[in-house]
């Protein structure tokens, strides 16, 4: 079921109208997600509920113990579970392929490693999800949940299961625990996200994605023009896709009266690299952050260098974030990009070699300028091997892009012009710090009903009839 569908419309009303007559929620929201998740996959079902069981019980026992070595060993039990199970299911084939490849070079000739693995929906945001309670748990951040149903509750909620945002255990399972009922301002809060997601999705991300994907499919018979669009009309793509997907997410969970952080503040307003991802997927920069970045800087504290030092880590986390987003030298490529950027700029203000002329206007005018479009070029640039099939075709992009080839066909989408048009305007006129979703309910009557109208008339005269599938669903 997509958010998108039909069958969720129905699937999300039956579940309010019996949440109306119950005064616990919970078990019908449990039984609401498991079937929602039996609606991608039966088999796959297991696979979840025991990463929920055997999390729960594992901080069951550490929480019930104070020797810190049986604790590590409850730690380090939990880690292989849930990072080997990830191992396994996402990652298995990409190392067995490389493996093979390495005794290639060597002179040890095998044959192509390959099993059918079938990817477990939503693996990595669930895995997230729970290394962090259990992280959490073992630091002693939070206590452990003492009911295995708000656990396995928490870890299958079905409006932010299959994409996020990835929700910590320190923020859900309080709201289970205390649980008030949605007020008006929740459900009409909820709707807005819902409409606004809708929006980005059917309106925008669906319309230009065939365009989009006819380029990518095969570079070399497009010109430089071409594929400049192709890779700009990418990058307000997967934008409004996975941002549309998070605050559908956001507005379900609100019109039942649970509150999830926001995933997307205007990220292509930024003016650096570093405020790009404080505003692009929040949730797993901050995981990354907490659970990869700040453990590597604690273990390296003793280097005497903490320039190089923080650098090295940087690099490393966004590898790991690459990676996280699949089994393919393409996304480690895009973490290694970003990391760099990271880098760069991190070194950059630390040396801030302009600094004489931060007190002249017309400096600072052409600086912020070129900050923003230097931001957005390493972001566009790294979307090709985030997008393209493989290395060669990235290869193939970047080469007849750069080169700005004439030769082969132009296509001009009015879709993608369109799409770039709107979706840059949005992020140069708003406030990139506002949530008007979030002030609608203190507006005027006559500004509520117009947007709601507004929002309407677009996905009706504008919206997609076949809706693709999420991007980050296959992450």
């Amino acid at each position: 079921m997509n958010f998108t569908s039909s069958e969720f419309i129905l699937f999300f009303a039956v579940i309010i109208g019996i949440g109306k007559c119950l005064r616990d929620l919970k078990w019908l929201l449990l039984a609401a997600s498991l079937a929602f998740y039996l609606s991608w996959s039966v088999p796959c079902l297991l696979l979840i509920l025991f990463t929920s069981l055997s999390d729960y019980a594992i901080t069951q026992k550490m929480n019930h113990t104070s020797d810190a070595g049986a604790r590590r060993w409850l730690l380090v039990m939990s880690m292989v579970f849930n990072l080997g199970l990830l191992g396994f299911f996402k990652y298995a084939n990409f190392f067995l392929q490389n493996f093979g490849a390495a005794l290639g070079v060597l002179g040890w000739h095998v044959g192509p490693w390959h099993y059918n693995i079938i990817l477990p929906p939503a693996i990595s945001f669930y895995t997230f999800a729970s290394l962090s309670y259990v992280l959490d748990v073992y630091y002693e951040r939070i206590p452990a949940c003492t009911s295995a149903r708000d656990y396995t509750l928490f870890i299958t909620f079905f409006p932010k299961l299959l994409s996020g945002p990835i929700v910590r255990a320190r923020e859900l399972l309080p709201q289970f625990k205390g649980r008030t009922p949605a007020t008006t301002e929740d459900v009409e809060v909820g709707l807005a996200y819902f409409m606004v997601g809708a929006v980005k999705k059917l309106v925008v991300a669906d319309q230009i994605a065939p365009h989009v994907n006819l380029i990518f499919s095969a570079p070399i018979q497009y010109d430089a023009l071409t594929l400049l669009l192709g890779v700009l009309g990418y990058t307000i793509q997967i934008y409004c896709d996975f941002s549309g997907y998070t605050d559908m997410a956001i507005g379900c969970a609100r019109i039942l009266g649970f509150k999830f952080p926001e995933n997307f503040k205007m990220p292509y307003s930024s003016g650096n690299i570093t405020e790009f991802w404080r505003r692009w997927h929040i949730t797993l920069s901050q995981w990354f952050r907490d659970y990869v970045f700040l453990p590597l800087e604690i273990a390296a504290r003793s280097n005497p260098y903490p320039m190089l030092r923080v650098s090295i880590n940087m690099i490393v986390t966004m590898l790991l974030c690459g990676l996280w987003h699949g089994p393919s030298w393409n996304f480690i490529i895009w973490g290694g990009i970003h990391g760099t950027a990271l880098v760069t700029h991190k070194v950059w203000t630390s040396l801030n070699p302009l600094a004489f002329l931060k007190n002249s206007k017309l400096f600072r005018f052409v600086w912020t300028g070129f900050a923003h479009g230097l931001t957005l070029g390493v972001v566009v640039l790294s979307m090709v091997f985030f997008r393209a099939l493989n290395f060669s075709d990235a290869d193939v992009y970047l080469h007849r892009l750069f080169l700005w080839s004439h030769s082969g066909t132009r296509l001009v989408s009015p879709y993608i012009l369109a799409a770039l048009f709107g979706v840059f305007l949005v992020h140069l006129l708003v406030n990139k710090d506002r949530n008007l979703v979030e002030e609608l309910p203190q507006m005027s009557l006559t500004s509520r009903i117009l947007s709601f109208a507004s929002l309407l008339w677009l996905l009706v005269v504008f919206g997609a009839t076949d809706s693709e599938a999420f991007i980050y669903f296959q992450f």
